[in-house]
């Protein structure tokens, strides 16, 4: 059984309609880059999984349990499936070991204490950041600072992580330090979808390339095959923009 399996799925806001009919599946360990244009649907989709959009039709599974279903318990889901946006959000009055350790004391993972420092400590290793446990985010670059993001969600022991256009509010130098953690991630066996215009990534990191056009997938497959023979003039024209 795959860890992700959308099927058919349709969401509208409004008149306007945003998914039209998505199939895809994503394997426990796979890295799924998505691509595409503005407004073709990715970051939708992105939070139609994790549950934070309802969606109009069709149906989403992870690891086995509808999103979507009137008896599932979404912010338990959330507790293992993370999501790491644009934008940082981390809690400007809050340290960074505040940060990270709020969610699981508050869902009763770890006790406040030494044992949330520890949890702490080891995630901000994960990431290159150890030494700024004790910081507030207005103290921290974008980049440090998105790096703690993943950090929080790293803290929550997920099986999946859903990263949406994670460097694109970063200062082009600021760009590859988060790169880089999420392709240690990958490294580690994390599942990961990611939303994202690097396109480097894309072609060397991820596993799966999914193509999004007009909200729909367009075309998925191996990156290697998509970047060297796209099979649709869509696809095509988009390489050639963003190369």
């Amino acid at each position: 059984m795959a860890l992700v399996e959308i099927s058919n799925v349709h969401k509208s806001f409004g008149e306007v309609e945003v998914l039209r009919g998505i199939d895809l599946t994503v394997e426990k360990g796979e890295i799924v880059t998505i691509i595409g244009r503005s407004g073709s649907g990715k970051s939708t989709l992105l939070r139609c999984i994790n549950g934070l959009e309802q969606i109009n039709g069709g149906e989403i599974k992870v690891a086995g349990e509808l999103v979507h279903s009137r008896s599932t318990d979404l912010r338990k889901l959330r507790e293992h499936v993370g999501i790491v946006f644009q934008q940082f959000n981390l809690f400007p009055h809050m340290t960074v070991e505040r940060n990270i350790t709020l969610a699981p004391v508050l869902t009763g993972k770890i006790a406040q204490g030494d044992a949330a420092r520890e949890l702490a400590r080891k995630v901000l290793a994960q990431v290159g950041l150890e030494e700024k446990i004790d910081a507030y985010p207005g103290q921290l670059s974008g980049g440090q600072q998105q790096r703690v993001a993943i950090a929080r969600c790293l803290a929550m022991s997920p099986y999946l992580m859903l990263f949406d256009e994670v460097t694109s509010a970063l200062d082009p130098e600021l760009v590859g330090e988060v790169l880089k953690v999420m392709e240690d991630l990958a490294t580690q066996g994390m599942t990961m979808i990611l939303v994202t215009h690097e396109m480097n990534f894309a072609r060397n990191v991820a596993s799966k390339l999914v193509f999004m056009h007009a909200g729909m997938v367009h075309e998925e497959g191996r990156p290697a095959d998509l970047f060297a023979n796209p099979a649709t003039p869509e696809l095509a024209n988009f390489i050639s923009s963003v190369r």
